[in-house]
């Protein structure tokens, strides 16, 4: 019987010790598939997570959805994904309900319905996920679902920033290129660009390169360092068009024209072949991406201002 105030039992080192190896054990069982799939190993993970997702596992069903979009370890649906990444997302998983609310933005498997993106990033933000800010950011920069509004736009990039989210810096710099919300500075959208491409976001070394090769004021026209920041660009991601169309640009205003073309042509023969781009979006693109070489092909630099892609 234990007496009253006496201290309650504890349990000897042996017993602690078992406790403990049981806790390793079951995170290591958690884990599991999450690191087969980080070993690309997929045959050996999808047993488990099916088994996951099949029980209401809302991390496992948003993993699943994202094998589906990407095509890894099952044929690429785009429907199949929508369809558990929208268990996942209702399950309350932040991630999912971010990559939801980005579905319902690019019509990914679903039809593309701005006020549903702006439902599922909400709730996405609610819970801390920045990705979802970054979205909201831009929705409210358009007007897409939201009332225009420059500074919600801003002040949730700010809040994006500061948790580390690497997207923000670029979005926060094209303001500042663009002069939306703020008076247009050259000077900061440079340092934002650094900044998220010292942050790891490639699109900050694209749109340094494509600002010193195609601003309008003079005084940060630079050829030079133009190319340089393009070849971060393209050894970053070989394969991303953006990257080459950037190097293109930036091979043309140091008047090395023969190189912007062969640039610009891999970079249009790269946005061709991408299945991720919608017909709207690849249109648009390769319109712009055949001005510059007609441009190129003319030995003229190509000056644009407001070159960056808004979805950058």
């Amino acid at each position: 019987m234990t007496q009253s105030g006496g201290a309650a039992a504890q349990p000897d080192g042996s017993s602690a010790a078992t406790a403990q190896a049981a806790d390793a054990r079951a995170q290591q069982e958690e884990a599991l598939p999450y690191q087969l799939i980080a070993e690309k190993k997929y045959d050996e993970a999808l047993p488990m997570l099916r088994e996951r997702a099949d029980n209401h596992d809302a991390k496992a069903q948003g993993q699943l959805a994202q094998l589906y979009l990407e095509g890894n370890g099952v044929p690429e649906d785009y429907s199949k994904a929508a369809e558990w990444m929208l268990k996942s997302a209702e399950g309350g998983y932040a991630g999912s309900q971010y990559m939801l609310a980005w579905f319902y933005y690019k019509g990914i498997g679903v039809p593309q319905e701005y006020t549903k993106t702006v439902e599922w990033a909400e709730k996405s933000l609610a819970k801390g996920d920045a990705n979802a800010a970054t979205l909201l950011a831009r929705l409210y920069r358009l007007g897409r679902g939201v009332p225009k509004d420059y500074n919600k736009a801003l002040e949730l990039l700010n809040m994006a920033d500061r948790a580390g989210n690497i997207y923000a810096p670029a979005s926060i710099a094209y303001l500042y290129k663009t002069g939306q919300g703020v008076s247009r500075d050259y000077r900061q959208a440079i340092d934002w660009y650094s900044k998220a491409a010292e942050k790891g976001n490639v699109s900050g070394w694209v749109h340094l390169a494509y600002l010193y090769a195609t601003c309008q004021e003079k005084q940060y026209v630079d050829g030079k360092k133009a190319v340089a920041y393009a070849h971060k660009a393209t050894e970053k991601d070989p394969n991303h068009f953006a990257s080459w169309a950037a190097l293109a640009a930036a091979y043309a205003r140091n008047n090395e024209f023969e190189k912007a073309i062969e640039a610009a042509t891999k970079s249009d023969s790269m946005l061709q072949a991408n299945a991720k781009l919608g017909e709207a979006e690849k249109h648009d693109a390769s319109r712009r991406a055949q001005v510059r070489l007609a441009a190129y092909k003319e030995s003229k630099a190509y000056t644009e201002d407001n070159e960056a892609d808004e979805e950058n």
